[in-house]
């Protein structure tokens, strides 16, 4: 096996020092000014499942690979997703609020309180996490309707239901108590959710937004928020980071707001370096990579 040199950057200088003899680069992101002076770079391995922010026209015409660390959220993710549905079904997220008024709310939070047995979740997005939160629902007793991008004729998968292609969005939402967006933002996904769909939800129904914040119209979601159009929102990533303080979102009682943490876990980085030594042996020995980011495809 060749011969690797491992240097950590300790600074954003330091990084635009060694990026000019770079041959890979292990990185949350890359900006196309690091890019440029990256003049021998072969392969970018990032350290997350999204790469949207990492994707710009130079390096999506190079020759530059790029694998990303797809597969170490579903587990967190899901458990997030359904952490958020918990707290609306059970009343805990109101209980909260009025806890903090010293407010004994027996009956306001008694009538807000269902159960998740029967109840339709339709998860946009069926990769990794969409999987996992649908094998974890079947155990509370949801259907599941899922959907995804390119389905193949006739395609079951086990936890869902159904499965719809994207053409059928509206009929997803339409028959959903909750929407779970699980699916990454590209061109074609960017406000996904907006007016209009949002509309064809139920009035009852919550929508959960884990994926990128850039998937739903913000100011859509608001409006449609506060004139109880849809029941609520659990959100924990946003069109803008941080989360202005001057955002609306943050005096509605129906929205639980959670600060772009689904993804994370102690050992998170030890997971990053899991994939990427796989996927060293690999590239060094001429093997083919896992976790391939497909340039087309914007994931």
């Amino acid at each position: 096996m060749s011969r690797v040199e491992l240097i950590r950057s300790q600074n954003k200088e330091h990084l635009r020092e060694l990026l000019p003899q770079t041959d890979i680069l292990i990185s949350f992101s890359i900006t196309p000014e690091n890019f440029q002076r990256a003049k021998n770079l072969k392969w970018i391995h990032l350290a997350v499942a999204g790469v949207d922010e990492s994707i710009f026209p130079e390096l999506l015409k190079s020759k530059v690979i790029i694998t990303a660390c797809k597969g170490i959220h579903s587990h967190t993710i899901s458990e997030h997703i359904l952490g958020m549905i918990l707290c609306f079904a059970k009343g805990i997220h109101l209980s909260t609020l009025r806890q903090m008024q010293k407010n004994w709310a027996f009956t306001e939070v008694m009538k807000q309180r269902f159960e998740l047995k029967g109840k339709t979740l339709g998860i946009i997005g069926l990769g990794g996490i969409g999987l996992e939160l649908a094998r974890k629902s079947k155990c509370l007793g949801m259907q599941v309707i899922g959907m995804k991008n390119r389905l193949k004729k006739g395609e079951k998968i086990r936890s869902v239901d159904r499965i719809i292609p994207k053409e059928k969005l509206p009929e997803l939402l339409s028959q959903s108590d909750f929407v779970a967006l699980t699916l990454p933002l590209t061109e074609k996904t960017f406000h996904l959710i907006g007016e209009k769909e949002l509309s064809q939800m139920k009035s009852t129904a919550y929508i959960i937004n884990t994926s990128r914040g850039k998937i739903i119209d913000e100011k859509a979601l608001i409006d449609a928020l506060e004139n109880k159009r849809i029941a609520g929102a659990g959100l924990d990533v946003f069109e803008e980071e941080p989360l202005s303080p001057n955002s609306r979102l943050y005096d509605l009682e129906n929205v639980i707001i959670t600060p772009h943490v689904a993804g994370t876990m102690t050992d998170y980085f030890q997971k990053v370096a899991q994939i990427f030594n796989e996927n060293l042996k690999r590239y060094l020995s001429g093997k083919k990579i896992i976790n391939l980011v497909d340039k087309k495809l914007g994931y």
